[in-house]
């Protein structure tokens, strides 16, 4: 897989539990549980970035 693929892929999940997360099913400790899932995707958006662009601390 490419940066572009991954990060595609990456933005759709999180999009997906945004979506979720603003249904009227959801209750508020799901909606608490989506958030950090959300938040969890958008730190791996970042990081697949960071990797990309290659901005990433290198430890030797």
């Amino acid at each position: 897989m490419n940066y572009l693929e991954i990060k595609k892929k990456l933005e759709a999940a999180k999009q997906e539990l945004e979506i979720k997360m603003h249904g009227q099913a959801a209750s508020e400790s799901e909606k608490e549980t989506l958030q950090k899932r959300i938040k969890n995707y958008e730190y791996m958006i970042e990081l697949t970035d960071m990797n990309h662009f290659e901005r990433g601390n290198i430890i030797c």
